[in-house]
């Protein structure tokens, strides 16, 4: 299962069941890519908020190298299990004061 939005007139990415599951997940492994195409891999807490156009925010605590990817790629995956549910999240992320904002642009079914 997968699901993409690249135009205007698109539906959410985001489900209902994708919401739940990334809600139930502990911890969110996070990914960027610096602009020299070097993966950079950690792990969070919860995401702070679902908002209703596909953006996830997540709290900062550090995250130099991940913002600093960010600022230079803007590209970022998470992923979400909770149970025997799991989805692959892709799109662009920035950091905001003590916040990254992540729009996902694309979501897969892990489980």
């Amino acid at each position: 299962m997968e699901h993409s939005c690249c135009g205007t007139d698109c539906a959410a990415v985001l489900t209902q069941e994708m919401k739940d599951v990334i809600s139930q997940s502990a911890f969110i492994p996070v990914a960027s890519v610096s602009r020299e195409g070097q993966p950079h891999l950690i792990v969070v807490g919860k995401v702070k908020e679902i908002l209703p156009d596909d953006t996830l925010v997540l709290g900062v605590y550090k995250m130099v190298r991940t913002r600093q990817n960010l600022a230079q790629t803007g590209v970022m995956q998470l992923a979400a299990v909770a149970g025997k549910k799991g989805f692959r999240f892709s799109g662009q992320g920035r950091a905001e004061d003590e916040k990254v904002i992540f729009k996902v642009e694309k979501a897969e079914a892990l489980l």
